[in-house]
């Protein structure tokens, strides 16, 4: 059998390991949490943390949430000593999850093993039946991923390591892992 590794990848990334035709129930999770000061420290030490999780078990093909590919402004008041002033930002950890992903998939790529980032949007709409929901927001996601996991008696310890199985179970969908899995039979 084949096996499907899910990466909800962030300073705290949820990995979940899929065995396509196995009962639900089987998938393990987990987490890898970043450390350091900086983007670069943080996308240092989780490449280094998936160098000892492929060490230890290698899977057949690695599903990866898509980062997102734009940056969104937005306007933020802040407190002055002359009084309030509204400023243009963005979330700094858009920036940073990109560079902890690119870290992640260049190990992948180092161990050869076949991989493919899957749009949130594709990966909720396999795993949970719906894509985008008007009035959801990220910790409705997040809830949702959680009960779906708990309906199919998944055990995770939390929202990103529930969200790596959904990721896990749309990898098989991809055509990449499809042709991959024609070859192996």
């Amino acid at each position: 059998m084949m096996r499907i590794l899910g990466l909800d990848i962030a300073t705290t990334t949820g990995f979940a390991w899929y065995e396509p035709g196995s009962p639900l129930s089987t998938i393990c999770t987990g987490l890898i949490k970043a450390s350091g000061e900086n983007a670069e420290d943080k996308a240092a030490s989780i490449a280094q943390q998936m160098v000892s999780l492929l060490r230890n078990d290698r899977p057949d093909f690695i599903a990866i949430e898509q980062p997102m590919r734009n940056v969104v402004s937005f306007k933020k008041t802040k407190q002055t000593l002359a009084g309030p002033v509204e400023e243009n930002t963005i979330n700094p950890n858009a920036l940073q999850l990109s560079s902890i992903t690119g870290a992640v998939i260049g190990i992948i790529a180092a161990y050869k093993i076949p991989w493919e980032t899957i749009p949130s949007a594709t990966w909720r709409k396999h795993f949970l039946g719906m894509g985008r929901s008007p009035g959801f927001d990220r910790a409705a996601w997040k809830r949702a991923a959680v009960e779906r996991c708990r309906t199919f008696k998944i055990q995770v310890k939390n929202a990103d390591a529930a969200e790596a199985v959904g990721i896990a179970m749309a990898g098989e969908a991809c055509q990449r892992f499809k042709q991959l899995a024609m070859r192996a039979a």
